[in-house]
């Protein structure tokens, strides 16, 4: 009895020893399940994270290149506007010089044709007076004409010089009115372009402007043929330039009475009592001091 009871006991400890083992491998099998689930979790989450932080980069990365490429475009734009204007200025000195190379020529020629007329008539068949310049050759040349018209050429030579002097009165009345339109205009233009130039530049100041002598400078030969913002932003490259070139030439001049920027100095002690300057800033005594301290050090 007590040996059955005792295998009962002992199939009984048993099934609970393998229950207890299949709870403890079902547990470790949750366990498991949960530290997968969390695991994924993570993944997961960390993949999120990392595609967000991509995205952002990628962001940043877009908007940067964005504003480059915009600032690429801007300053393409400038540069083709400001070689736009070279060549339109280098193609109106061209004109210009074929105009004046003409006028020379045409001169040359005038010049040569009085001089042989002068050397071949003497004097004035309808006169008989002697032709000893261009005046004289004129009189005679106006004769002819009316003599080739069929008019009397000494008679009606004073009627003639007086038409021409009407109608020279007259062209020079037209001149006159064509250069006052043309100045009108101009001025207008003028006018319509500085509003142009305040509304894109509205916190400048004109007048300090017009008393610039670089503006000064920048507006010769260029004047009526620019913009005033053309010229405003010509003046803004060479005023630019003008102030890093300065600069450069600052900071060499610097350098060749000095040496270079000091970025560590020795301790106060070692160096007599300077703290870290840079060289341009020491007076002559502290830099003396400086380099003596150097030298012993």
């Amino acid at each position: 009895m007590e040996e059955k009871a005792k295998e009962v006991v002992e199939n009984l400890d048993n099934k609970v020893e393998q229950k207890t083992e299949n709870d403890i491998e079902d547990e470790d099998f949750d366990e498991d399940d949960e530290d997968l689930e969390e695991d994924d979790i993570d993944e997961d989450d960390v993949s999120d994270d990392d595609n967000d932080e991509d995205e952002d980069d990628d962001e940043n990365t877009s908007t940067s290149k964005s504003q480059e490429d915009e600032e690429k475009e801007k300053e393409k734009a400038k540069n083709a506007r400001f070689a736009e204007m070279r060549r339109k200025k280098e193609a109106e000195e061209k004109a210009k010089r074929v105009a004046e190379e003409k006028a020379r020529e045409q001169k040359i020629r005038d010049d040569a044709t009085l001089k042989a007329k002068l050397e071949v008539i003497k004097k004035n068949p309808y006169t008989e007076e002697p032709i000893v310049d261009e005046e004289d050759l004129k009189i005679y040349e106006i004769q002819k004409q009316l003599e080739d018209e069929g008019k009397d050429p000494v008679a009606d030579l004073p009627k003639r010089l007086a038409d021409i002097e009407r109608r020279k009165i007259q062209e020079a009345k037209a001149e006159k009115d064509k250069r006052e339109q043309e100045e009108k205009s101009r001025s207008e233009k003028i006018r319509s372009e500085i509003q142009e130039l305040r509304e894109k530049y509205p916190k400048l100041n004109t007048v300090e402007l017009a008393n610039d002598p670089l503006f000064q400078e920048c507006l010769k030969g260029r004047a009526g043929r620019w913009t005033q913002v053309e010229i405003y932003e010509f003046y803004l490259e060479k005023k630019k330039a003008a102030a890093e070139k300065a600069k450069a030439e600052k900071d060499q001049k610097v350098i060749d009475e000095n040496g270079t920027k000091i970025s560590k100095t020795p301790s106060s002690k070692a160096n007599g009592g300077i703290t870290s300057k840079s060289v341009s800033d020491m007076s002559k005594e502290e830099f003396e001091a400086y380099w003596k301290a150097k030298y012993k050090a």
